[in-house]
């Protein structure tokens, strides 16, 4: 299985919507968000994005992000391995 994560660089701030009009900065310019492909893909889309968080949620869009983003290829494989023992070993730990 291979999945790609993309790590986008924040230049706009992103602050958290509480509903108290108390708007703290959550992602600061420069910080790094990382996503998964299905919101990359999103964003590419011109969706915005909410994310809810403890106090409330954040929004963000792609131009919240630097135009130029980096990405990690992620291959995970699953299988099976023995330890080499013997079936009749008389040996109990």
């Amino acid at each position: 299985m291979v999945h790609r994560e993309f790590k986008l660089i924040v230049k706009k701030e992103i602050t958290e919507n509480s509903g108290r009009n108390i708007f703290p900065i959550i992602y600061n310019i420069g910080d790094t968000l990382t996503v998964d492909e299905k919101t990359f893909e999103d964003l590419q889309k011109n969706q915005l994005i909410k994310r809810y968080t403890r106090e409330g949620s954040i929004e963000f869009d792609k131009y919240n992000f630097e135009n130029e983003v980096s990405f990690t290829e992620v291959t995970v494989e699953y299988g099976i391995r023995k330890l080499g023992q013997r079936k009749n070993s008389n040996r109990n730990y």
